[in-house]
């Protein structure tokens, strides 16, 4: 059992996305990068800021969510 929801923790994955908002040409979209790339302060997937992108644990069953630091 996980400490954020009744289901095995092999159920569990960490995943890490992009906050940031793209605003184009009107309307705002989120950012569709998952995962940092690169080791500079900017992703090379979207060249957001290292900040906008968050892990989060994420279960398969129930779709909970916990932030990983």
């Amino acid at each position: 059992m996980s400490s954020c929801c009744p289901h095995p923790e092999a159920s569990h994955e960490v995943v890490e996305a992009c906050q940031q908002v793209i605003h184009y040409p009107s309307e705002d979209y989120p950012c569709l990068c998952i995962g940092f790339t690169g080791s500079t302060e900017r992703c090379e997937g979207c060249e957001h800021a290292r900040g906008q992108h968050t892990k989060t644990r994420t279960c398969s069953e129930c779709s909970c969510r916990t932030a990983v630091s």
